[in-house]
């Protein structure tokens, strides 16, 4: 992608109501834009780390087998009515009618609508165990939405669904999960600490959030602030019972599913990440899910013919690598500019081709997350992608 071309721009200055770190450099990346309060769209560089977050999460839970689907986002209320959470849930959910006069609900969580579907198919033991995972948005009437991306109205929410067909069988099923999240977390190098917690709303008897220590955190479950980045729940028979998801044992008795669920919101995981790995200059994403993984940067081309050159050529290379790559072939900024906007944007490899380092036939190679910088052959960048 040339950065001339690219949708949205960086800003010297963070919305006057930014107070989180994460949506600062969010906002002044040009990662993402307020619609209104809680609701944010995702630019190009937001959407490709939020795609890329969601590429991490589905290769580990494919890894055990997780199949994956997409729910509706409106739900008939009935399907509430019938957990009891239509009346036990309070102003966070959004009610609505219809045309028709059709009691609807805004679904902030999937449990009902995946019960419904289990009901339809769950029918013998070699139906089971099942596991199935989407990416879906939810929607919350969040009070007080805050924190830039950590507490939202709408958002994008991994939620996977579990059914078992005895305790011990789901107990394994949990453990799966549980390492699922760990994995995730550990490729993103955030430190999540897994806490018994309460169910709240979601019922259950069992339940564990994994936090992350952090200032703008409003969870504590040893007295610190801490981010909630996911949790995972022992539903048991909460929703079973009442959409009757029975299967025929192998012994011919009719005998209930236990059910399991799990969710990590993506947009909270991308602040976190950034709450994480940042400095005074910008962020310092990940390579995992970082929008790109090169920052190409080409100074003084306007006046010397040879460095634009040299950089067009490096950067088709990368492209026919199939490396995913920034090239900033802006004309109309200095280089001071450039080198701020790639500290901002935080990409994890900077390459700089200028005059200087084509008097010594190379280029300037640096990482976000260093301090030096180094010279390496033109003939050799090859190696680096």
């Amino acid at each position: 992608m040339k950065q001339s071309k690219l949708f949205g721009q960086t800003l010297r200055e963070a919305p006057k109501d930014a107070e989180a770190i994460s949506h600062i450099y969010l906002a002044r990346g040009g990662f993402i834009r307020q619609l209104s309060s809680g609701l944010f769209s995702f630019l190009p560089l937001g959407f490709r780390v939020l795609k890329n977050i969601e590429k991490v999460i589905r290769e580990e839970f494919d890894k055990i087998g997780a199949q994956e689907l997409v729910m509706p986002v409106i739900h008939p209320a009935e399907i509430w009515k019938k957990t009891g959470r239509y009346h036990e849930i309070g102003e966070e959910l959004w009610r609505i009618k219809s045309q028709g006069g059709q009691e609807l609900v805004l679904s902030m969580t999937h449990e009902e609508a995946m019960a419904e579907i289990a009901f339809r198919y769950i029918q013998k033991y070699n139906d089971l165990p099942l596991l199935l995972n989407q990416f879906q948005i939810k929607l919350r009437n969040e009070a007080r939405p805050r924190g830039g991306l950590l507490r939202l109205r709408e958002f994008i929410m991994q939620d996977a669904y579990s059914f078992d067909r005895s305790e011990a069988e789901f107990d394994k099923t949990y453990k799966k999960v549980f390492k699922v999240y760990q994995n995730i977390f550990k490729r993103l190098n955030l430190k999540a600490v897994p806490i018994k917690a309460s169910s709240g709303i979601m019922g259950g008897n069992e339940s564990h959030e994994f936090m992350m220590p952090a200032e703008i955190g409003e969870d504590k479950l040893d007295g610190k602030n801490a981010i909630e980045l996911g949790h995972t729940f022992k539903l048991g028979l909460k929703y079973s019972k009442p959409f009757n998801i029975y299967f025929t044992a192998k012994n011919g008795k009719k005998e209930l599913a236990i059910m399991g669920s799990y969710g990590i919101g993506l947009d909270r995981l991308m602040a976190a990440t950034v709450e994480a790995f940042h400095d005074k200059k910008g962020i310092i994403w990940p390579e995992p899910i970082a929008p790109f993984k090169i920052h190409l940067i080409e100074l003084s081309a306007k006046t010397d013919p040879d460095v634009k050159k040299q950089a067009e050529n490096i950067y088709k290379k990368m492209i026919a690598e199939g490396t995913e790559v920034l090239y900033d072939d802006r004309d109309d900024k200095t280089a001071g500019e450039k080198f701020a906007d790639a500290d901002l944007i935080g990409i994890p490899l900077r390459v700089v081709i200028s005059v200087k380092t084509l008097e010594k036939n190379s280029v300037e190679m640096k990482q976000r997350n260093k301090e030096s910088a180094k010279l390496i052959k033109i003939s050799n960048v090859g190696t680096i992608f």
